[in-house]
């Protein structure tokens, strides 16, 4: 059980930080430069932004003399859930920026005066700094911050020379570190330099020849669309006109969230002596059901409205009888956020859930805080989800039972027979595989407790996975057993195993081959080769007629696929024993 006291809640889906191809220069902070003797400016970034994007704005930062020109737009991040390292980063940002800007003036003003000396004419040096936004952080982009910092500098000659610094953010709440590695495991560095040499040998003659090696330790990499975007510097592996060559590869299961649901802000701010207004009000698109999704748009507005309708009647009456009677009339205030639980897609198996949470405060000690929750089947004809469709027909007595357990535990915490049984239009969210029932300040426990929350799995699905799994057990593979972490092995209810397709195959000594499009994997060792689909019950062996194995390939949330345990032995060829506690796969060759 989850006690939360929620006024207004912004979830953003995770917060690190990871800075890639950053030069070694940056391996000390320069000091900070607190005096900008410069023109600055902020300016918003004009695309809208999602209620759960991060946001950034622009620190312009120009000067023009005989000597130098610059013209630089410092991205200052807002909207990270980790807001010390939303500082940190914006505080790299600006000392990267300053010190570039420092450096070439310098540079530029030592040059001139030789210049001046000899009798040559001064050409002004230039430095631009520009930034795009590659994933915005939000849900739409499975929680990925990615940043494009783009710096030019021409000091002479025929070009100029520009540089890429990347950084990655997994918005959390907790700064995690976003890796290559995080996104294609422990084989990472094989597995990109294998689509980087494939790519390269299409058109050999763009590129130096055997300039390629492998990427760095610190290859620089945004992430865009599902795509890890591998940048190399300006000469590092073409000549000057391919600029600064760039390699997609496509993250295993990014695109395992097919279908998720948007949802952006409407701003409605009011202030009088009477009244504060500070609403922001949901607005849903990408539902199949476009229809539904307009009524519910409509819904959402209109009952943020007329809140803050009826706020203005009272707050209007209350203040004139203050006034009357000579008493000093306080503003009342409305706020009104919202978090999005479940996106609708694929991850949630469809399920889109909103929790909207609004704040009237009329005076007294405390205001009153209101939770309202949309669950939504994102289906072609779009239907509202409910208790039964998620516990079956017995939920009033599983969800009763329940919450009476829970409250057991720490009965000081709630009213003495304040609970009695849920009702049929009981307050509840879905996430992660679970169904939050949730109840409203005063209602089964003191104010203090705010919003008593109880969560209960869906049934048939275990909580914060989209497969139905059981315990993992052993995992053995030519005779030797792999890591914890990689031997993940599960049983669906069905009986049916399920194992990690990369670490096995690539054991067995085969490649294997990710088409992020098609949500396929292509397996290959000597004359063996086979193709499997996310989904699909559909095996085959060297090209020949599919078979079935009774489960398709699943991605699950770490974001590796896995496929039924016989696919090992009926297509692969390799020979398998399940025994009690353990599953042996040996090759051809290790079982002779």
């Amino acid at each position: 059980m989850k006690k939360s006291f929620k006024i207004l809640s912004l979830t953003i889906a995770g917060s690190c930080l990871f800075v890639s191809g950053t030069p070694s220069s940056y391996a000390e902070a320069p000091a900070r430069t607190d005096v900008l003797p410069y023109n600055v400016t902020a300016k918003p970034i004009s695309a809208e932004i999602g209620q759960d994007n991060v946001q950034v704005s622009a620190k312009t930062v120009k000067e023009q003399t005989d000597e130098v020109s610059v013209d630089a737009s410092i991205p200052v991040i807002a909207g990270l859930k980790d807001k010390k390292y939303e500082a940190e980063l914006n505080d790299i940002l600006e000392r990267h920026a300053m010190k570039d800007i420092e450096g070439i003036k310098q540079q530029a003003k030592t040059d001139a005066a030789e210049a001046r000396k000899a009798g040559f004419p001064v050409r002004p040096y230039e430095l631009n700094i520009s930034y795009d936004v590659a994933a915005s952080g939000g849900a739409a982009d499975s929680g990925v911050f990615s940043l494009r910092v783009t710096t030019y500098t021409y000091t002479g000659g025929a070009n100029g020379v520009p540089r890429i610094d990347t950084y990655n953010v997994d918005n959390g709440a907790e700064a995690k570190r976003i890796e290559l590695s995080g996104l294609f495991g422990d084989g990472y560095k094989k597995t990109i330099d294998y689509e980087i040499a494939k790519e390269i040998a299409k058109t050999p003659e763009n590129y130096f020849e055997d300039a390629f090696k492998g990427i760095a330790e610190t290859q620089s990499f945004y992430i865009e669309k599902g795509n890890a975007v591998i940048v190399f510097g300006k000469y590092e592996i073409a000549p000057g006109a391919a600029g600064t060559p760039e390699f997609r590869i496509p993250i295993p299961g990014a695109g395992a969230n097919e279908g998720a649901v948007s949802v952006t802000g409407k701003a409605v701010k009011e202030e009088t002596p009477e009244y504060i207004a500070d609403l922001n009000i949901p607005v849903v698109s990408g539902l199949k059901d476009k229809r539904y999704e307009a009524q519910l748009n409509d819904i959402l507005e209109r009952n943020a409205m007329k809140g803050l309708d009826e706020l203005k009647k009272q707050a209007a009456e209350d203040a004139a009888a203050a006034k009357e009677s000579g008493y000093e009339f306080r503003p009342y205030s409305i706020t009104i956020d919202y978090e999005v639980k479940a996106s609708g897609g694929s991850a949630d198996k469809g399920r889109f859930s909103l929790e909207v949470n609004s704040y009237v405060y009329t005076g007294g000690a405390h205001g009153m805080p209101v939770m309202s929750a949309f669950n939504v089947k994102n289906d072609a004809e779009a239907a509202k989800i409910t208790l039964s469709d998620l516990l079956g027909s017995g939920y009033k007595t599983i969800i009763d039972e329940h919450v009476k357990a829970e409250i057991a535990k720490n009965p000081d915490d709630y009213f003495a027979d304040g609970f009695t049984g849920i009702d049929e239009t009981q307050s509840f969210y879905i996430e992660k595989g679970e169904v939050a029932v949730v109840f409203s300040p005063y209602e089964i426990a003191p104010y203090a407790a705010g919003f008593p929350e109880f969560r209960l799995p869906i049934a048939g699905e275990s909580a914060g996975s989209t497969e139905e799994v059981s315990q993992p057990t052993k995992l053995v593979v030519n005779g030797k057993a792999l890591a914890d972490g990689d031997a993940a092995v599960y049983t669906q209810e069905a009986g049916k195993a399920l194992v990690p397709l990369r670490i096995v195959a690539e054991t067995l000594g085969f490649e294997l081959k990710w088409n992020g499009e098609e949500q396929s994997v292509e397996l290959a060792k000597g004359a063996q080769w086979t193709i499997v689909r996310v989904g699909k019950d559909e095996y085959v062996y060297n090209k020949m007629a599919p078979i079935s194995l009774g489960a398709g390939p699943v991605i699950q949330d770490d974001g590796r696929m896995f496929v039924p345990v016989s696919f090992f032995s009926d297509i692969l060829k390799a020979d398998v024993v399940i025994g009690t506690d353990s599953i042996s796969i040996k090759g051809a060759a290790a079982a002779e």
